[in-house]
């Protein structure tokens, strides 16, 4: 929701950004959509995130 690359997340998360990358693929794939933006629509739908 604030637009962070996988690079950023993994840093704030202390995670590797090959994990990032595999976690964001696979919420991609459950919504069934086909990038980020689309994500991030669905989730602001659904009241989720700062409006």
């Amino acid at each position: 929701m604030e637009g962070l690359s996988n690079a950023d997340i993994a840093a704030r998360l202390s995670l590797s950004e090959g994990t990032v990358r595999n976690h964001v693929s696979s919420i991609l794939v459950k919504l069934n959509v086909s990038d980020r933006t689309q994500a991030a629509v669905i989730a602001i739908q659904h009241g989720l995130g700062n409006q």
